[in-house]
């Protein structure tokens, strides 16, 4: 299973946000960080925002925060919500493809099985538990954040 880059950037940036709890970052600033196109970010932040993830503020001061606790925002609803348009394979598309095997096809069944037990495990985790400040990658996005600001 492969992420798309959108939902990378997304986990990405509530990541950053989650650590960055004494300022605000600024889409621009996060994808400076990681060397990602700006338009591309702005879609991301602009879906995070629009699902309720995070708070954009506007002005001189503003920028992006987590609009909930991280230990409200569940890793695999997150991913599993990017990726609900995502298929693993054609015949797993609304349409059902054109895949001549689909009809009798176990690997469909076998597919779908294995996508829900990816999400499944990533629900596990919440925000809090990916960067909680005792973890060295909370430390690495500290750092990187004093350095965008």
């Amino acid at each position: 299973m492969q992420l798309s880059t959108f939902s990378d950037y997304a986990i990405r940036t509530l990541m950053h946000l989650a650590v960055a709890d004494r300022h605000m970052l600024t889409t621009r600033q996060i994808a400076a960080i990681h060397g990602a196109k700006y338009n591309h970010l702005a879609k991301v932040t602009q879906w995070l925002v629009r699902e309720g993830y995070v708070v954009s503020l506007r002005g001189r001061a503003g920028g992006l925060k987590l609009a909930m606790d991280t230990k409200d925002i569940n890793v695999g609803v997150v991913l599993r919500d990017l990726e609900r348009q995502s298929v693993l394979v054609e015949c797993m598309r609304a349409d059902g493809g054109s895949c001549i095997l689909s009809p009798l096809c176990p690997l469909t069944a076998a597919l779908k099985a294995a996508q829900t037990a990816f999400f499944d495990s990533l629900s596990q985790f919440t925000l809090n538990d990916l960067t909680s400040k005792n973890r060295p990658i909370g430390h690495l996005l500290s750092q990187l954040n004093d350095g965008a600001t």
